[in-house]
């Protein structure tokens, strides 16, 4: 089981994508970052942008998926 949270990349929101494939994960909880939090998007340029992508798939690849350090 992979899980992630939006707390768990700094936004102040309670939202969580889980499953047990990790693509899918990443891509459910990119997609509501991108939906949801638009306007904090919009402020940061696009290396913040990347270093985010590099930490949802850091924290993915954990192995227990929970994100916890």
């Amino acid at each position: 089981m992979k899980i992630i949270k939006c707390r768990d990349l700094g936004f102040k929101c309670d939202f969580m994508a889980a499953g047990s494939n990790q693509d899918e994960v990443k891509k459910t909880i990119l997609d509501h970052i991108e939906k949801e939090h638009k306007d904090e998007l919009d402020k940061i340029s696009e290396d913040d942008i990347t270093h985010l992508k590099h930490r949802v798939s850091t924290l993915l690849g954990r192995s227990c998926g929970c994100g916890a350090l």
